[in-house]
């Protein structure tokens, strides 16, 4: 695993990046003019879009992640749709893609004083959410069973993908090897003083939970970090996963939270390219979140980038669903967390159990039966047994 350096935004002091077990220090008296929050049900993907619309997907030029492009056709209607990795339908000599990942911790400083930092222990966790993240299902491999079907040996995502797609991906199917692996970069952790005006606290049982208004941390996402991040070399050929401990997002008035994660595609002006991106919270709350737990908000984002990577209005339509989940009306993406928001797919790793989400499968979402997805299902735990309902 590389290490890079990474200069601070902000003029703020750099600090080194560290996974000791040392207590971070104590945060200061919660100040009366901070914003407070009620801890609400959980949300991804609230508040954001992204910029690329389909022209500029398909007039972008490299550098790029590696992505496919292909078409479904669900009832009298074909779907466009874009994925990292590489095709399942057509073979390869070899299936398996690499994509370089750049974790960035973010340490959120409040105006209060009060400051989250991913990068040290703190009174809600004994060692560092970074750590934790790189020694999760999410960074290292481990050999999955699924229904009694082994799905493969790899990155949780990555054996998602293989899953999804398990009529191609099976020992005897067109590619046994498929993996879509993330490599992972740590890098310096950014500093990031966050205004009064967009700036809230809650109270957890072990801590303080910190809150940003989502409009303003994607915009400094965009103005700040991302062209910081390709100052360093960091550009479009390269999956940006920003990582917060126990800080959400609000939308817009502290009335409307919490949003764990989300995430979205940039335009980028520094490389020509389109670069993909995460922000997520390592959930360090202790249950204050029903159906959130460590990894759980991370691995719903990145399986999200992973099977719709360009978001909003490039390609990736479906027909309308919803009333599930998350999503209490109808929509139309291919958004493979949201149906099953909550819904956590427990596995040990490393002598603890890890949270990830349960996932729905491409099947789901363009009614292919049978699915493709692994023993029939239409989501990686099973909890899908058909395809999505039409929803009005």
């Amino acid at each position: 695993m590389k290490s890079h350096s990474l200069a601070v935004v902000g003029a703020l002091a750099t600090a080194s990046l560290s996974l000791a077990n040392a207590p971070s220090p104590p945060a200061a008296a919660h100040s009366a003019d901070i914003g407070r929050i009620t801890v609400a049900k959980p949300l991804y993907d609230t508040g954001v879009r992204s910029d690329v619309s389909r022209p500029l997907a398909r007039a972008a030029a490299p550098p790029s992640i590696p992505m496919f492009h292909r078409t479904v056709t669900d009832g009298r209607r074909t779907f466009p749709y874009t994925m990292v990795g590489k095709d399942p339908f057509v073979s390869h000599v070899s299936a398996r893609s690499t994509v370089d990942a750049v974790l960035v911790p973010v340490v959120i400083l409040m105006h209060n004083g009060d400051t989250f930092d991913p990068t040290v222990a703190d009174s809600c966790a004994r060692s560092s959410s970074i750590s934790r993240t790189l020694a999760s299902p999410l960074f290292t491999r481990k050999k999955y069973r699924w229904g009694g079907k082994v799905v493969g040996t790899g990155q949780f995502v990555s054996v998602f993908r293989r899953a999804e797609f398990y009529a191609k991906t099976r020992p005897n199917g067109l590619n046994p090897d498929l993996q879509v692996r993330l490599a992972p970069t740590t890098v310096r952790p950014i500093k990031v003083k966050v205004p009064e005006t967009a700036s809230a606290e809650g109270q957890l049982t072990c801590g303080r939970l910190g809150a940003i208004e989502i409009a303003w941390w994607d915009g400094y996402i965009r103005r700040e970090l991302l062209p910081t991040l390709a100052d360093r070399g960091y550009g479009s050929d390269t999956f940006a996963i920003f990582e917060l401990s126990n800080v959400v997002q609000y939308v817009t008035t502290t009335s409307t939270c919490c949003v764990l994660g989300y995430h979205s595609a940039f335009s980028n002006p520094a490389d020509g390219g389109i670069t993909t991106y995460v922000s997520a919270m390592f959930d360090n709350t202790h249950g204050r979140f029903s159906g959130s737990a460590d990894i759980s908000g991370l691995s719903h984002e990145i399986a999200e980038w992973m099977d719709d990577p360009l978001v909003d209005g490039v390609d990736n339509k479906t027909r309308r669903w919803g009333h599930i989940g998350q999503v209490s009306g109808c929509q139309t993406t291919l958004e493979v967390g949201d149906p099953l928001s909550g819904m956590l797919q427990r596995t040990r790793l490393g002598g603890r159990v890890w949270h990830p989400q349960e996932l729905a499968f491409h099947s789901w979402f363009y009614h292919r039966t049978p699915s493709l997805g692994v023993n029939g299902w239409f989501s990686s735990k099973g909890t899908f047994t058909a395809d999505a309902r039409r929803c009005t």
